[in-house]
């Protein structure tokens, strides 16, 4: 039997999610993403690409420490007032 990690936490982060994946990572198309995912699991282009959407999107580039937290806790700290 094939076992997925748990998708608790990035369940609670749909819409929060979905955003992210229409303006940001919008060329990928994941087909699961569980609690233990980070961007780099989703995005396959290059570091420069994603920086480059991450400042056009939400105003600001992020540090390579940020981007390899846990997606969900991610989201939250990019959405503060909707999470």
């Amino acid at each position: 039997m094939l076992r997925f990690s748990d998708s608790t936490e990035i369940a609670k982060v749909t819409p929060l999610l979905d955003d992210f994946l229409k303006n940001v990572v919008y060329d990928e198309e994941p087909l699961f993403i569980s609690d233990e995912a980070t961007v780099w699991d989703i995005f396959s282009g290059a570091e420069e690409d994603l920086q480059q959407r991450l400042t056009s999107y939400y105003g600001r580039p992020f540090t390579r420490d940020e981007l390899k937290q846990p997606l969900w806790t991610l989201l939250r700290q990019l959405y503060p007032e909707q999470s």
